[in-house]
């Protein structure tokens, strides 16, 4: 067996776009993968279409070895697109293999440590203050709005949620811009944005509903610690912060008792190393788009080594959540994995075998390889344009 083929699908994710890598080979057999990166996939599929002449012809079961051939290759730009291709490429030559041996992906992973992951409502709220529209969602609008959601929540059995500073009508407006690279700093009105946000949600969805605050790198250290202490009354599942420097982070830990969870812009065990061996979080989230199989297990296992609790970064698209899902079965030292219960509408549409949420736990897919083929006449009708 060879692999024959390597393309990409970029698709409207609703939210936003979703990247995938489909792999065939000279017998029918075929994997997916995923490497989505938002709003920078020109790049991400530029860089399959540079990688692709490395891995055709090759035994698509050598994982390992094409893994850390293509890492060799893209040493001088380590990380950034030159990952995201690679990840993709990866995880669907786990699928494939998975399909040759006729067993589900967490089987070649060691087996299953459990059938059902606890999942948390990522973007719960933020999702539809910026593209309820796009997503079939009533808008959030206010707090008011929140306490709805809230009741949605619990009606669907989720245990936690994530969220985000948002602009709402009765809040002080967070202060940042998305896309700025500067300042850093966290303004009185930025405080009140995440008090307001956080409290809204504690005082609805009661005392033991998990609650995490994603913050990203928006924050320098003073900032963040400011917004990990004014929210030490809220009893955060965590506070979603990121750094490339791990001593800044291990000062942010130590200022609060804020649970900090940080990694989804991590790769490779050399960026997850000295997080870890400062123990500079509570929690680790790995990007199994960035990292794919190979290396993601790699950086679950090296974090057990220090204690430390894996909570996967799966905010990309189906095809993630069932990689995600894969590694986790096989983990032991899992927590909970998010999923965007807010998705596209028409997500389970492009899947042969769409995952199964039961009560806010995502129940782990039997069949061989990942759990699911994609349909490509459905990725064609929300193909984003080229």
């Amino acid at each position: 067996m060879k692999i024959s083929g390597v393309k990409w699908f970029v698709v409207d994710g609703g939210a936003r776009p979703w990247t995938f890598v489909k792999v065939e080979t000279d017998d029918g057999v075929v994997g997916w993968g995923d490497c989505t990166e938002w709003d920078a996939w020109p790049g991400v599929v530029a860089m399959i279409d540079h990688l692709a002449p490395l891995v055709i012809g090759r035994d698509p079961q050598d994982t390992e070895r094409i893994w850390f051939d293509l890492a060799a290759y893209n040493v001088r730009h380590k990380g950034g697109l030159a990952w995201k291709a690679m990840a993709g490429i990866d995880s669907a030559l786990w699928d494939i293999k998975g399909k040759v041996l006729g067993a589900p992906v967490w089987q070649l992973l060691g087996g299953k440590v459990r059938d059902r992951l606890r999942l948390y409502w990522s973007h719960c709220g933020s999702f539809r203050n910026r593209a309820a529209e796009k997503l079939n969602r009533p808008a959030v609008r206010t707090t008011d709005d929140l306490r709805r959601l809230s009741e949605e929540v619990l009606e669907k059995g989720y245990t936690a949620i994530k969220t985000n500073m948002m602009r709402l009508e009765d809040l002080p407006d967070p202060g940042f811009s998305k896309a700025s690279g500067t300042g850093g700093d966290a303004l009185p009105a930025t405080l009140k944005n995440a008090v307001g946000v956080v409290s809204t949600f504690r005082d609805a969805l009661g005392p033991d509903v998990g609650i995490a605050l994603d913050i990203a790198l928006r924050f320098k250290l003073g900032g963040a610690i400011d917004i990990a202490r004014v929210l030490e009354p809220y009893n955060l599942m965590w506070l979603e912060t990121e750094t490339f420097d791990p001593g800044a982070l291990r000062t942010i830990r130590e200022s609060t008792r804020t649970r900090i969870c940080t990694g989804e812009s991590l790769f490779g065990l050399d960026g997850y190393k000295p997080f870890l061996e400062r123990y500079a979080q509570d929690v680790i989230m790995p990007d199994f788009a960035w990292n794919g199989i190979t290396m993601g297990r790699k950086v679950c296992d090296l974090a057990l080594a220090y204690d430390t609790l894996v909570a996967p970064h799966n905010c990309h698209s189906p095809i993630c959540t069932l990689v995600s899902a894969n590694v986790m079965a096989a983990c032991s030292n899992f927590m909970i994995l998010e999923i965007d219960e807010d998705d596209a509408p028409w997500r389970d549409d492009l899947m042969t075998h769409p995952f199964t949420i039961d009560n806010g736990h995502l129940v782990v897919p039997d069949r061989p390889g990942l759990g699911s083929d994609l349909i490509e006449r459905e990725l064609e009708k929300h193909a984003i344009d080229q």
